[in-house]
């Protein structure tokens, strides 16, 4: 079957990225945003590819795109080239963008008329200074340093526009949250049907499983139809390796990898993420075994704060006010718990899978608009269990994290569970797994 463009969402957005170039204070002051996507397998999220899969759904690896005051250029190849022509229509003007000019590659020499058109375009672009680019994306490939010799060489005035170009993303369109909830739900299976049953049989069984083995088994898990179903599985993936951690060393960031050390029965940090159609959930769960009744008091403390932040977060929201909500909640409650918080509590996600320009927290003045997605997410590192006789116990991390769509008046949640795991080693509080607050 042909790739497809969907027309009417690449006109709208695109229209949208144009009038938000307007308004933006660091956009407006581009003369020209360019867009160079190379080939790197190690590359798995990049502002880059993000735009791209935004605008035509699909990734064009090997192309430049230039968005110029009154003009749009791709540089592809053929093949691509073709793919494109869906909106290469000559009544760009009609859906209140500039008109498009496709570049097809040529090896012959290089691409250098190519580049030498591409850079008297962004010359000719209003004052043709400055141009917007996504500084932190580096592809090592032939044809991007090529390119980016030439462009280096026009002496233009580099502005990096990463973060106002994730700002103009992050509200997601209809069809991009209903994926989102297909993203989540996968999440939920991985996490319910497979990791939270594989923990608890080595509870039971008293056995000894390394954190890798079980973050190993999550991938596995979501190409098997045992536990995810309903969905072809060539379009699901992990957002990132499963995380799953206890005891005493524990990091609640999503740069950590699963360690080969056994699962302690104390307290089990489990983080997951799955994607569907290329966008992002996640969800961040704590199982705790034979917990005491101050951690316990601990976590609900931290289950109420979370809580708190989720029902904040609504559109016109600074995400400052957002993380402050929680903080106040705990030090009304257990002040001596400030300084064990996390110090962001969450991120804007979608197409990539952590914003780094959007956190929820303290310094953070951004507003939450209707239509973006959070992952919330707020733990407590490093908490003293004077009450554990066995030394992995003596010093515990809680941490819980929900998928949310900002609205105004409403949100959707993927679920708030606390598991504690009691002396018969069975479930004791298990709170709603799938939830649609109005």
């Amino acid at each position: 079957m042909a790739l497809q463009i969907d027309k009417e969402a690449f006109f709208r957005r695109m229209k949208r990225l144009y009038s938000f170039w307007k308004s933006n204070e660091t956009l407006s002051r581009c003369d020209a945003i360019v867009v160079g996507v190379g080939v790197d397998e190690d590359v798995v999220y990049s502002k880059s590819t993000a735009l791209q899969t935004w605008l035509f759904g699909y990734e064009l690896t090997d192309t430049v795109m230039v968005f110029c005051e009154n003009k749009i250029l791709f540089l592809a190849s053929k093949k691509k080239v073709d793919f494109l022509k869906e909106v290469n229509t000559g009544k760009e003007n009609d859906h209140g963008i500039p008109s498009i000019k496709l570049l097809m590659r040529d090896k012959t020499d290089k691409d250098e008329a190519n580049f030498q058109t591409i850079i008297q375009e962004l010359q000719d672009s209003s004052s043709g200074k400055r141009v917007g680019e996504f500084s932190k994306d580096t592809y090592s490939n032939e044809f991007i340093k090529l390119w980016r010799s030439v462009y280096s060489k026009a002496g233009f005035d580099r502005v990096d526009v990463t973060a106002p170009m994730a700002y103009l993303m992050a509200p997601k369109e209809e069809p991009e949250v209903n994926i989102v909830k297909r993203a989540s739900q996968v999440t939920c299976d991985i996490f319910q049907k497979y990791l939270k049953q594989q923990i608890m049989d080595v509870i039971d069984a008293d056995k000894k499983v390394k954190h890798s083995r079980l973050s190993d088994g999550c991938e596995d898990a979501i190409q098997n139809k045992k536990y995810v179903s309903g969905i072809d599985p060539s379009l699901v993936d992990m957002c990132y390796p499963a995380i799953i951690q206890s005891g005493k060393n524990h990091s609640l960031k999503f740069s950590t990898v699963s360690d080969k050390n056994t699962l302690s029965f104390s307290s089990i940090v489990c983080m997951v993420g799955a994607r569907y159609k290329s966008y992002c959930s996640n969800i961040v769960r704590t199982l705790l075994v034979d917990p005491s009744q101050a951690m316990q008091s601990n976590y609900e403390l931290l289950v109420k704060a979370e809580e708190i932040m989720i029902d904040k977060l609504r559109d016109g929201t600074r995400l400052s006010d957002v993380y402050n909500s929680a903080v106040e909640v705990v030090k009304s409650e257990k002040e001596n718990l400030v300084e064990k918080l996390t110090k962001n509590a969450g991120f804007a996600m979608g197409i990539e899978f952590r914003e780094a320009t959007i956190l929820i927290s303290a310094k953070n003045n951004l507003e939450a608009k209707k239509g973006m997605v959070f992952n919330i997410n707020i733990g407590f590192s490093d908490l003293p269990n004077n009450d554990s006789k066995d030394a992995e116990g003596k010093a515990l991390a809680l941490f819980v994290g929900d998928t949310v769509l900002v609205n105004e008046v409403n949100y959707i949640q993927v679920s708030i569970m606390i598991f504690c795991i009691g002396n018969d080693r069975g479930l004791i509080g298990l709170l709603n797994t799938t939830q649609l607050r109005v």
